[in-house]
């Protein structure tokens, strides 16, 4: 196992259903034996959420053994669609379950004949990947599913750019439930972006509804600050609709300086005509006590 940040890094299911319950409307189901369920209750007790976790466990057991479990997947599927009238299920198999070498893709086909919602497979290794690039891949899977639909139904170009935002717009890509300081992560974004006179165009996973994941190209840039989460989902657009994107992380005075001078260049790029550096010489001159608290006595 490794270490990563706070705590261990699980398994890929635990990935995709970090990113799938970040979403609003959308829910999950686990194909899994029971002992693979624990992410309920973990995300329960880390987030304070007043909603349940949106994710719902179907058991594989001695009877799904002997018979197969098709008929209790698709038949969890539709239940949960009726029930709950999400905008999106997704079925992941955990690495146990994984085991079985079901046809999950032809469960989900049969499941979307009935289903109101959409209903997709996340597509990942569960031998391969772990929690982390497993939320990569699933992100990137459920932008690419709702680009892809919205192309078909002509909702969008059938391929290349859109058009942007009439003022300089961004997209900020990875923050997800379960984040190490997430929250905190996008407030200062957001800040920042208010000062530099950026409109956020859209917050991708947390919080975010599937149904606009199709103006994500209206952005003149993408922010992807983790390298854990968002740059495969980054790439992905800048393929689609030639979409620049920022994977700096803005800690520090001297990254943060980077981290402007690329927003800078990206914007000016695009038509714009904007000017950072007095921003920038005022916040680490006045504003930051960085060069001052590297003089002082504390660091020596």
């Amino acid at each position: 196992m490794k270490l990563a940040y706070w705590m261990y890094a699980g398994p890929a299911h635990i990935g995709t259903l970090r990113v799938a319950s970040s979403f609003k409307n959308v829910h999950s189901i686990m194909h899994a034996p029971l002992g693979d369920d624990y992410f309920n209750v973990m995300r329960s007790m880390l987030e304070r959420d007043r909603n349940f976790t949106p994710v719902t466990t179907s058991v594989v057991d001695r009877h799904v053994l002997a018979r197969g479990s098709d008929e209790k997947v698709i038949n969890n599927i539709t239940r949960k669609d009726e029930e709950e009238q999400p905008d999106l299920i997704v079925l992941t198999p955990t690495c146990t379950s994984s085991i079985l070498q079901e046809d999950l893709n032809h469960f989900v086909s049969q499941a979307q004949l009935v289903c109101k919602g959409d209903v997709m497979l996340a597509d990942v290794n569960h031998y391969r990947v772990t929690e982390l690039q497993a939320a990569d891949r699933t992100l990137q899977q459920i932008v690419e599913f709702y680009v892809t639909k919205a192309r078909k139904y002509g909702e969008l170009p059938a391929s290349g750019p859109i058009p942007k935002t009439e003022r300089p717009s961004c997209n900020i890509i990875g923050m997800s439930t379960l984040g190490f300081h997430n929250a905190h992560d996008l407030r200062e974004l957001k800040v920042l972006m208010r000062e530099l006179d950026i409109d956020i165009n859209l917050v991708i996973p947390e919080g975010a509804s599937v149904h606009d994941l199709k103006h994500m190209g209206r952005a003149w840039f993408n922010i992807a600050p983790y390298r854990e989460l968002g740059p495969m989902t980054a790439s992905y657009l800048e393929e689609q609709f030639g979409t620049p994107s920022i994977q700096l992380t803005p800690m520090g005075v001297v990254e943060t300086a980077r981290f402007i001078r690329k927003v800078q260049e990206l914007v000016n790029a695009q038509g714009g005509s904007v000017n950072y550096e007095p921003y920038i010489e005022h916040q680490t001159i006045h504003v930051s006590q960085a060069a001052w608290f590297s003089r002082s006595i504390d660091c020596q």
